[in-house]
């Protein structure tokens, strides 16, 4: 007998409650993710719902975990490469309306919630040793100049702060272009001849 976890059935039953649970997030924000909505949403039972999260607050937990995008998630490649393609996918996130909810919710919610500050601190916080790490790569390489490793955030703000500015505050649907933009700008003080 297959445990529940592994049990097809269960899977594609949590698979559509996330699902349904985003779309509620998206229309009415995270009150509106309840087992009953959530469940008649995803056309299955409030028990089964019940069964994979015994309260709303694990249920709207996993919902953001499930659409939360960590940043800057770059290779080993030549930085403004990295940074042009990784933004070029996060751009494609931010376009979509659970990008605009999950993102509220987050900032909203992880002042005063362990689990949300956890997911908030795995789309923003953990960018930054991984950063500097790319960055200390780029100056090793020559691409940038010493230093830039040392303003870490002050670079990420610079690269992804003007894309949630636009999209989350002005509605601007973001265009790929705007990342090439946005990573020149933002390395513009820090290339070698600058």
């Amino acid at each position: 007998m297959p445990k529940p976890h592994d049990d097809p059935r269960a899977l594609r039953s949590r698979a559509a409650a996330l699902a349904a649970a985003a779309q509620l997030l998206v229309e009415g924000g995270p009150e509106r993710v309840t087992h009953a909505a959530v469940a008649e949403r995803a056309g299955i039972g409030r028990a089964t719902v019940y069964r994979h999260w015994p309260d709303v607050q694990s249920l709207l937990l996993d919902t953001l975990a499930a659409d939360a995008r960590p940043l800057l998630g770059l290779g080993d490649g030549p930085i403004r490469e990295e940074l042009i393609t990784d933004l070029q996918r996060q751009i494609e996130w931010f376009n979509q309306p659970v990008s605009a909810s999950v993102t509220a919710a987050v900032i909203e919610r992880a002042a005063r919630d362990e689990g949300v500050r956890r997911i908030r601190d795995e789309m923003f916080g953990r960018s930054d040793e991984h950063f500097v790490a790319r960055l200390t790569a780029a100056v090793d390489r020559g691409e940038l100049r010493p230093g830039a490793e040392e303003n870490a955030r002050e670079l990420i703000s610079h690269i992804i702060g003007p894309l949630l500015f636009q999209r989350f505050m002005l509605g601007v649907r973001l265009d790929t272009d705007m990342a090439v933009r946005t990573v020149d700008m933002a390395l513009a003080p820090w290339l070698p001849d600058a």
